[in-house]
């Protein structure tokens, strides 16, 4: 997984889909006039691009997140290396 905090989410959509599985079975079982639906070809597209477009939306705000955090941690290496600076020229060190 690429995330951590996904962990939980996967487990529940894979108990989800596993609970859905033994319903169906057992609805075949019990419910005599029991049959699984039918997915149509475009359903299945329409399902398809909504996932896909629930993922680039998820990609492209984990991006920007990303792209802020490194901006933040430019400026606080620069902030450091400013600081390491000014505390040598204090005591008068030689740059390394």
């Amino acid at each position: 997984m690429r995330f951590p905090n996904d962990t939980a989410f996967h487990l529940r959509m894979a108990a989800i889909v596993l609970a859905a599985l033994f319903v169906e079975q057992l609805a075949q079982k019990h419910v005599p006039h029991w049959t699984s639906p039918q997915i149509g070809v475009v359903t299945f597209a329409v399902g398809l691009t909504w996932v896909a477009l629930a993922a680039f939306h998820h990609a492209k705000s984990t991006q920007d997140r990303l792209r802020a955090v490194e901006a933040r941690l430019e400026r606080v290496q620069a902030l450091a290396d400013a600081l390491a600076d000014d505390v040598r020229s204090r005591r008068s060190l030689p740059r390394p």
